[in-house]
């Protein structure tokens, strides 16, 4: 993996994610986001231009990224060793990495904790969205495993729950993860954004 000196958030991040296809992307591109469809993924590639973020969006961006500070010491405790953000590629693949370790070997990934997320036991399997996610990070990084932790955070420092869960590698995931980056490619190549009609307007 290629590491990249460049800092999340900022116009020269953007520019590298215009340039490759990344992990936060991949669920979209495999159909199963839940924030973002397919077409919406392959518009943004083909014209190179991004759907505008909100003000919700943004506070929940923001928030996200404080919860991911204020946690990363207690996957610190888990992992046993300390975590770096970081950005690295593969080839056309990159990701944004939350945490890894000096040695590469474990990964570390964040959410916001939610319902959803406080419902899953321990032993289960996490959503298929966030293993697609995980997945392209292990193989941009070549880690071994993946921390995936959720949590939630009063308005200062007080940890309110946390929950977390090992990931493995899944290697017909990663194949299906390759072949479905190469469809939206060659989709993207074809694309011709849809034709916007002017709305007819009844005269009396």
């Amino acid at each position: 993996m290629q590491e990249h000196k460049i800092i999340q958030g900022t116009p020269e991040w953007h520019e590298f994610r215009s340039r490759h296809l990344n992990a936060s992307d991949a669920p979209a591109m495999m159909g199963e986001s839940p924030y973002k469809t397919r077409d919406e993924l392959l518009r943004e590639k083909s014209t190179g231009v991004a759907a505008d973020v909100s003000e919700e969006t943004q506070r929940r961006f923001d928030a996200g990224h404080r919860f991911e500070a204020l946690a990363r010491p207690l996957a610190e405790k888990i992992i046993g060793e300390e975590l770096y953000p970081v950005t690295g590629s593969s080839d056309r693949f990159s990701a944004s990495f939350d945490g890894m370790t000096m040695l590469g070997d474990v990964i570390f990934e964040h959410k916001t904790l939610n319902a959803a997320l406080a419902a899953i036991a321990p032993d289960d399997q996490l959503p298929l969205h966030y293993r697609i996610q995980m997945e392209h990070q292990l193989l941009v990084s070549g880690a071994e495993k993946c921390l995936f932790m959720a949590s939630k955070w009063d308005g200062g420092d007080q940890l309110i729950e946390s929950r977390h869960w090992w990931y493995f590698p899944d290697l017909l995931l990663r194949e299906s993860i390759v072949f479905g980056w190469k469809q939206l490619e060659k989709d993207a190549a074809s694309y011709a954004p849809p034709e916007v009609r002017p709305e007819a307007v009844g005269r009396a």
